[in-house]
């Protein structure tokens, strides 16, 4: 309070421009619940843990006639909390109280009151992290794109991996929830045992992170439901047999007070107990009691994962009329201006893939294919050949300066897919398409298990029952032959030929139409990249899922696919069976080629 002087406490601590930008960004909270909305105010001087995000939010919203409670951790006496109060009235000139029933705006740390809240009151929580994807994902712009399409599979990783290592979500404060069916946030700082209290509840709650400047809300009756699986109950803290020492509440969060002996958080509340001053009908109605741990229902109790799972896919189209599920159509990639301009003067014939006119590089150009259910197709050149840009068009990872791609499943093969927006493509690589990267580490998170790594593909694909989960990654990695007993390892730990088979088995996870194989066996000792084919194409075989295999290595095209096409600086310049290109190849750069895999 030093810090703050006369004059600043006659013209308050927030001015009245840091305060509209507040209440227009609480606005646009309110508007969209559970949405991470910026806010532009100055820094708060106060102390350290004193929970700036809070009291900014608190002093934007305050007025003369709002009476203020602040609780830190269930105390309205502590230090901070009485600090708190004295800034608050002093700058705002508003009232002050202790009782939560009077309170208009209630300024929290760590708990919702033990009162239950009215339509008339608003609850401030402190946040003290607000971004929910921080940590599983630490690029801040990774984080956006996962908020704006929904992409949250890697929290639900984070669950399977908790349940996996210790029978039950250990997570206390800040258990993610969905917010009115659209956006997870974390109900940092309250324990899990205030979560149930956020759903359909009649106030509006306020989260206010000061470091990240973000304001997040719950509006008023809005739908808030923790994550969890179908077959995983959801818990709060405590036991069947709880008792506050003090007052005897049996329906209220507890905490130890000394070894064995526990007292209710709130203290308020707790005093009122004891002076006969509550309704305690009412609060143990509101209390989340249903939600109090059952070891018969937890997972460490139950069955263990079983070798099976094999669950047909709903593919949503079939083949199209022509037979193919995958149609590529004279796709083209030039780096650097001039577009279809710049390809005259390069390719094959002219030696070079660098444009005479523009200086641009065609990487590659009209390259035409399609793949029946069932069939592998195999596009085979040496490096810079322009093979690996073709798969990244195809997969969106790059954006293709020509042509078309069709798939049977999208549109019934009449909608042009390089022309869906990128959400959409990201979306296809969930159920539609399967990837296997040349090197495991850009298509596993290396921290995850093996079954870990199966959950987020399929978690990211509606799956939300654990054993189902636990069932299928089981049976995947089974038919990769990873052995189950290393099922819930980290797959960093795992050996080259290990990660690329949990990287095969995470692809097929979703019984995907189309897989493409960008070099599969790139980097592996010869014996483990032998056994990696002989695993491809018994699954190959086995399945009806169309195969694009990339490699500049014939035997590894001669051992998976039926057809192939050769590229060189860019072009197809010869296409047709394997085993007749290998035998009878027709084109020098194909001659050349098999002449290299047969010596």
């Amino acid at each position: 309070m030093d810090a703050i002087d006369a004059s600043a406490r006659e013209r308050g601590i927030l001015d009245e421009f840091s305060k509209r930008e507040i209440r227009r960004a609480t606005l646009t909270a309110v508007c969209v619940p559970g949405y991470l909305t910026p806010f532009g105010s100055r820094e708060m001087p106060v102390a350290r843990g004193w929970g700036s995000g809070g009291l900014q939010v608190t002093l934007g919203l305050t007025g003369t006639d709002d009476a203020v409670k602040v609780i830190d951790q269930g105390d309205d006496d502590g230090v901070n909390a009485t600090n708190l109060r004295r800034l608050i009235e002093s700058s705002e000139k508003c009232a002050t109280t202790k009782d939560t029933r009077e309170a208009t705006i209630i300024q929290s740390r760590h708990r919702i009151p033990e009162e239950p809240m009215t339509e008339d009151q608003i609850l401030v929580l402190q946040v003290p992290n607000s971004e929910p994807l921080r940590a599983v994902q630490k690029s801040v712009v990774e984080c956006a794109r996962m908020h704006a399409e929904a992409d949250y599979s890697m929290m639900w990783v984070s669950l399977y991996e908790d349940l996996v290592r210790n029978g039950v979500i250990t997570k206390t404060t800040g258990y993610p929830v969905l917010v009115n069916g659209r956006y997870v946030m974390i109900t940092s700082p309250i324990p899990r045992w205030d979560v149930p209290r956020l759903h359909n509840s009649p106030h509006l709650t306020l989260l206010g992170a000061g470091r990240e400047k973000r304001i997040f809300a719950v509006p008023p009756y809005t739908d808030v439901q923790p994550l969890t699986f179908d077959d995983v109950p959801f818990e709060v803290e405590g036991d069947a047999g709880q008792r506050c020492e003090r007052c005897g509440s049996t329906d209220t969060f507890l905490v130890e007070s000394a070894p064995g002996r526990t007292v209710c958080s709130d203290i308020e509340w707790c005093t009122r107990v004891t002076d006969g001053d509550v309704d305690g009908i009412g609060h143990l109605a509101h209390a989340p009691l249903r939600h109090l741990p059952d070891p018969g229902r937890r997972v460490r109790n139950a069955r263990p994962a079983v070798r099976h799972g094999e669950r047909s896919a709903d593919r949503s189209a079939a083949p199209h009329p022509d037979g193919w599920v995958l149609a590529v159509s004279g796709v083209g990639k030039v780096h650097g201006p001039g577009g279809a301009d710049a390809v005259a003067g390069t390719g094959p014939e002219a030696g070079t893939a660098i444009s005479p006119l523009t200086g641009s590089v065609v990487a590659a150009w009209d390259v035409t294919f399609d793949v029946a259910p069932g069939e592998a197709l195999g596009v085979i050149g040496e490096s810079g050949s322009g093979k690996s840009t073709v798969l990244r068009c195809l997969i969106g990872d790059e954006q293709a300066t020509a042509g078309s791609m069709f798939l049977s499943a999208v549109g019934g093969g009449a909608t042009d897919v390089l022309t869906l927006p990128p959400s959409a493509r990201r979306a296809l690589r969930i159920d539609t398409i399967g990837l296997v990267h040349q090197n495991p580490a850009d298509g596993l998170t290396m921290t995850v298990s093996a079954g870990g790594n199966i959950a987020e593909r399929l978690t990211a694909a509606g799956w939300r029952n654990y054993y189902e989960i636990r069932d299928r990654a089981a049976y995947l990695l089974e038919k990769v032959e990873v052995p189950l007993d290393r099922m819930d390892d980290p797959v960093h730990t795992f050996s080259g030929g290990m990660r690329q088979r949990v990287q095969i088995a995470k692809a097929l996870a979703t019984d995907p139409q189309v897989l493409l194989l960008d070099e599969p066996t790139t980097g592996l000792d010869a014996s483990v990249a032998a056994g990696v084919l002989d695993l491809l194409r018994n699954l190959l075989a086995e399945r009806d899922t169309a195969a694009v295999v990339v490699s500049h290595d014939f035997a590894v095209i001669e051992a998976l696919t039926d057809r192939t096409v050769v590229m060189n600086i860019g072009r197809v310049v010869e296409a047709g069976l394997t085993d007749q290109l290998f035998q009878d190849p027709h084109h020098p750069y194909t001659q050349r080629l098999v002449a290299a895999a047969r010596r």
